[in-house]
């Protein structure tokens, strides 16, 4: 049985409480004792020359079966070093970033617009120790209402974050550094307006949600989401907590803010924003601000960009993914490959991209379809945009898990493995398994070589982001490595050191090709037990 170290840690105490996770069942709270009582040795392995001879002596009515000793140390007992920590109470936990200069983990809370910081001890754990700030405008009862939600490094200013006000159609650009915490660099308002070139009707947009700056020209792109109620992301899978993008509550703060003389219409349509901070004009004439607004079909939760700076929005309404080309602002909308058959190891509901797209360590970038089960979707940006269906499948236990993000690690030094880190998650399924996917991929990021699925030990939270932290501990990479996810529906976060996930189910690849012409990547499990822990 796989037994997992867990530390849950109380905000504001500072104390943990150790767990003993079992792979089938929830945790089970170990009474601290001074001392352990110490088994003896087993040096005897077994009996089966003993009990034979027992039933040949006529002691035994009937012939024993054999007792065959195994290790479990070294084959299915290999331990996760998990921390859980409780964050301040909100609806929805949303967005995770490490930010190395500070080597600090930063969260977002969306429903009450609260930023949490969390330091890295010199052990790689999340402190104990958390801070927290309530941002933007607050309502009567003194909760935040400017619906903080992104948060993601700055090439050109380390040490710095960009956040993303979604409610008050805000971007900020933070300085997170101990001398001059939260001293804002810049403020862009996003537009709120285009006219549709085919109709010529003025749309409403706005609601920043996900935002990035490209690495290379410093120019931050911004997907205006909103939260519309037809929108999957608008909707929860269990009544009793709250969607990823509450409609209702988007709606009524966003009203308020406009009493309150702020630029926040009601959006009521979707849009991907371009603007070089420098170049940013809050009164240019055509309502762009400085920038460039591409439209885009219902609606873009997250984005990324190739080696060469273009840009790929998925869009979490419709079945194609949004391709903008950096040099002529041309678009195109691609079809993506979905998996055949029926749920859960085939077929798509609903049948939409993303949210999660992130360029890998190779520069492909990969995209994962929520719709659909363990499937990740590969765009090969220096070839045609060639896109490839990876099916990964599951354990018995976990057949639907519902991919919501992404994160990676390369292979190095001190780490020889390329890994995928794919989050699971019951925000649109009531029957998936929150869980960490790790996939182990060879050196060319091409072919899955290996599975794990390690479940979260608070189910029902809607798991949310997942982000991989180095925080470069001196001497120690194997301290220093971890991933943290957050868990929208519950108020916490969760940690997992990575050096502990060496072990993963042996998978065996079929590629075929699809009615469409894509090519289609296919695993299962190969039965070496010894090479899986899960």
């Amino acid at each position: 049985m796989l037994a997992r170290l867990f530390h849950y840690g109380s905000m504001g105490c500072g104390a943990s409480k150790a767990y003993t996770i079992p792979a089938s069942g929830p945790p089970s709270k170990q009474a601290p004792s001074a001392s352990k009582p110490q088994h003896p040795p087993l040096i005897k392995k077994e009996s089966n020359a003993e009990n034979q001879k027992a039933y040949e002596a006529g002691t035994l009515k009937h012939e024993p079966p054999q007792f065959e000793f195994f290790d479990p140390a070294g084959r299915e007992d290999a331990a996760v070093m998990i921390k859980e920590v409780k964050l301040p109470l909100a609806l929805q936990t949303h967005e995770v970033c490490y930010e190395p200069v500070t080597k600090c983990v930063f969260v977002s809370q969306m429903s009450n617009s609260v930023l949490v910081r969390i330091p890295i001890d010199e052990n790689g754990f999340l402190a104990s120790d958390q801070d927290a700030w309530r941002v933007g405008e607050l309502n009567d009862a003194g909760d935040g209402i400017s619906g903080m939600h992104n948060v993601s490094l700055s090439a050109a200013h380390p040490g710095c974050l960009w956040i993303s006000l979604q409610y008050a159609n805000q971007l900020l650009l933070v300085d997170v550094r101990a001398g001059s915490t939260l001293r804002v660099l810049q403020v862009l308002h996003v537009p709120t307006c285009y006219t549709d070139p085919e109709t010529g009707t003025l749309v409403h947009v706005g609601g920043p949600h996900c935002m990035r700056e490209e690495p290379t020209t410093g120019d931050v792109w911004v997907g205006l989401k909103g939260a519309l109620k037809d929108a999957p992301c608008g909707k929860a899978s269990k009544s009793a907590r709250s969607s990823c993008c509450n409609p209702e509550a988007l709606e009524a703060n966003m009203a308020l803010l406009a009493r309150r003389g702020m630029d926040t219409p009601i959006p009521e349509g979707w849009a991907v924003w371009r603007v070089a901070p420098s170049r940013y004009d809050p009164k240019a004439a055509d309502g762009a601000k400085g920038g460039v607004i591409y439209p885009c079909l219902k609606s873009p939760p997250m984005l990324d960009f190739d080696g060469h700076g273009n840009a790929y929005v998925p869009q979490d309404g419709v079945d194609t993914l949004l391709h903008i080309d950096a040099e002529s602002g041309a678009c195109e909308q691609l079809a993506v490959p979905f998996p055949a058959g029926e749920p859960p190891r085939g077929g798509a509901a609903p049948r939409i991209t993303g949210p999660a797209i992130a360029r890998g360590p190779d520069g492909a970038i990969w995209m994962s379809l929520l719709g659909s089960y363990n499937a990740l979707v590969r765009i090969d940006a220096d070839d045609g945009k060639g896109r490839t269906l990876y099916n990964f499948g599951g354990p018995p236990w976990a057949s639907k898990l519902r991919l919501i993000h992404i994160a990676f690690s390369a292979a190095d030094k001190d780490d020889g493995q390329n890994r995928i880190y794919a989050l699971s998650s019951d925000l649109l399924d009531d029957e998936a398994v929150n869980s960490i996917v790790v996939l182990l991929m060879d050196q060319k990021w091409r072919k899955c070589l290996g599975r794990r699925v390690i479940p979260l030990p608070t189910q029902d939270c809607a798991c949310h982001r997942i982000a991989f932290v180095d925080a470069a501990i001196s001497g120690q990479p194997g301290r220093s490595r971890s991933i943290v996810v957050t868990e929208l529906a519950s108020s916490k976060l969760l940690q997992i050191k990575t050096q502990h996930l060496t072990d993963v189910t042996s998978l065996t690849e079929t590629i075929s090709t699809d009615s469409d012409g894509f090519e289609v990547r296919t695993y299962v499990d190969t039965g070496d037990a010894a090479a899986s822990a899960c």
